[in-house]
């Protein structure tokens, strides 16, 4: 089975003072989206997470989502 290499990234307010890197998860209507942050780093192995966020999931309106990228998972150095 093939590791994902890159994800489609956005970011969305955090509400805290800055933003959240995330991606969708699963489409729930033409408003909402579930997301999931990505809070780490890609290295040549994977993603390395910080536990604090990465991996939170939750409902976001699709409308702040900006600045969509495609965010590597892999890093080659």
């Amino acid at each position: 089975m093939a590791q994902t290499r890159e994800v489609i990234a956005y970011d969305h307010p955090s509400n805290v003072g800055g933003t959240f890197t995330v991606s969708v998860v699963k489409a729930i209507d033409e408003t909402f989206a579930e997301v999931r942050v990505w809070y780490g780093r890609p290295s040549p192995t994977g993603w390395i997470p910080w536990r604090e966020w990465d991996g939170y999931i939750f409902k976001a309106k699709r409308s702040d989502l900006t600045n969509e990228r495609k965010m590597p998972l892999f890093r080659d150095w």
